[in-house]
């Protein structure tokens, strides 16, 4: 198994670790971001590390991975329901995942030297 496929899978599970948490619990930064720029960025890492474990250079676009980060994002919106932890789901920060994803690849697939 790679690195990458580890650093996924923990990344996965950092996601969902934060998730839990409350939103009273998160940390204050001090700086104002929508927290749909935080999914957008959260995914685009996640879209990264995919690549990085499973991407193949020449192989077209990867629908699979595109469609495993996207399924994530709806399940973790899910999750923080199910958790408890006050926060809801919302299909906009679902929709903010699926992009981050998709941008995470593309970058990857654009910049990517293997």
């Amino acid at each position: 198994m790679n690195m990458w496929k580890i650093g996924l899978g923990l990344y996965c599970a950092l996601v969902l670790y934060v998730s839990s948490i409350s939103s009273g619990e998160l940390p204050k930064t001090g700086v104002i971001v929508s927290d749909k720029v935080i999914h957008l960025v959260e995914y685009a890492i996640m879209g990264i590390l995919g690549w990085g474990a499973f991407g193949k250079r020449g192989s077209g676009f990867p629908w699979g991975l595109l469609a495993f980060c996207t399924c994530f994002g709806i399940a973790d919106e899910c999750w923080q329901d199910w958790v408890g932890s006050g926060r809801s789901p919302d299909v906009w920060d679902a929709a903010a995942d699926a992009a981050g994803a998709f941008i995470g690849l593309i970058l990857s697939m654009v910049f990517w030297k293997r």
